[in-house]
């Protein structure tokens, strides 16, 4: 970790934005820097444009648009294996309330806690390691001999993003494990008295999504001997939990068959009724047609859809399919019952979220109160406004 600084400046605009705490400096907002084109992971330092002092330091991405990716909004930076390893313990202390209800969590949230281009999610005693640049290749090492005692896993499981896999100049592959061997990919662990499988290695993301913890145990809390349908029901998080707290019943849509598996294999691990629970495989519009055609409602209705918009040529459409499934979900949810909608876009902005499902009320002549709106779970800061992408809102039908 000694090969020397990167002096850098930035136009007025980019500057103000960085000294705002924006962790993303675009190649084309440098106005002084490197001649050449250093090597991913060289340290960078922000200079003021009026007083040559330093405000930020970040890593140099030579591949990306985004060029430099902010690690410290500072005037010192003194990069050692010391700054990782106190930077590994800030993050597990904003998190300690949180491990008292919880064995998988999320322990390093990128920018937002100074990792740009990482993500560490934990699984009890394994830890999966998301990397999305090369400027950790430098620090990778340093990171996996700290992060086992630190976080207390045995084992640390790398996941690499499309760019990365199979590069010759990056030291880690894709599902690699790092210290205890897995005897078995499925790894359970717990939230506020529930049991999941995590697949760290063949699973989506790092093997779980763990974002939604605070919303789910929401459904659990009020679930008793109540009626839920979950659609876009995945492994099945959110019924799940609506079973622990007692639900009548559930029924769950997801287009995936091998997702209902996983979800039959978490019900039996939480030791739960198999015949409170209907599952229906299909496309998610058609079966809540089928569902408002039979004339059935629920007592809680979640909706929680993969991403509509990955780019921004696709926001018109998801809010229309938003307030589609909010029409829908408005139907199948009875008077006094509630509606769950959720959004993981950082796209959709939470107005327009809000927008989408004023119409779909409209639409279809209901009265709504909001009873509940959560972001981010304290295992999902966020510092900068880009950065938040959940939204999920529940309502009460009047």
């Amino acid at each position: 970790m000694g090969n020397s600084s990167l002096a850098i400046k930035l136009s007025k605009s980019a500057e103000t934005a960085v000294k705002k705490g924006h962790p993303w400096i675009f190649e084309k907002s440098i106005t002084k820097g490197p001649a050449n084109n250093p090597q991913a992971g060289s340290l960078c330092v922000l200079f003021d444009r009026s007083n040559n002092r330093p405000y930020a330091f970040g890593l140099w991405d030579p591949e990306e648009i985004i060029r430099i990716k902010v690690i410290a909004h500072d005037s010192k930076l003194q990069l050692s294996e010391t700054y990782w390893i106190e930077k590994l313990e800030v993050a597990k202390e904003k998190r300690k309330l949180l491990l008292h209800y919880v064995t998988g969590y999320r322990a390093i949230h990128g920018e937002n806690d100074g990792f740009p281009g990482l993500i560490l999610d934990i699984y009890d005693k394994v830890g999966v390691l998301k990397v999305y640049s090369k400027i950790w290749n430098p620090y990778l090492e340093t990171l996996i001999q700290a992060i086992p005692s630190i976080f207390q896993v045995e084992s640390i499981v790398f996941r690499l993003n499309r760019k990365l896999e199979g590069s010759k100049e990056f030291a880690y592959q894709q599902g690699q494990v790092i210290g205890k061997k897995l005897s078995n990919e499925r790894i359970p662990f717990s939230e506020y008295g529930v049991k999941f499988y995590a697949y760290p290695i063949s699973g989506h993301k790092t093997g779980f999504f763990l974002d939604q913890r605070p919303n789910r145990y929401w459904v659990q809390q009020h679930a008793k001997e109540k009626t839920i349908l979950d659609v876009f029901s995945y492994v099945g998080g959110f019924g799940i939990h609506g079973l622990k707290g007692g639900a009548k019943s559930l029924t769950s849509v997801d287009i995936s068959s091998q997702a209902m598996d996983v979800a039959m294999e978490n019900l039996l691990l939480n030791q739960l009724k198999i015949e409170k629970w209907h599952p229906l495989v299909g496309d998610a519009f058609k079966e809540l047609e089928n569902l408002i055609q039979s004339r059935i409602v629920f007592d809680i209705v979640v909706i929680d859809p993969p991403s509509f918009a990955k780019q921004n040529s696709e926001v018109e459409v998801a809010l229309k399919q938003y307030q589609r499934l909010a029409e829908l979900g408005a139907k199948l949810t009875c008077k006094g019952g509630y509606l769950l909608l959720g959004s993981c876009s950082s796209r959709i902005t939470l107005e327009d979220f809000k927008i989408s499902h004023e119409l779909a009320f409209q639409q279809t002549n209901t009265h709504w109160k909001i009873v509940n709106e959560i972001l981010h779970d304290v295992d999902h800061p966020i510092t900068y406004l880009e950065g938040i992408y959940l939204k999920t809102i529940t309502y009460q039908k009047s």
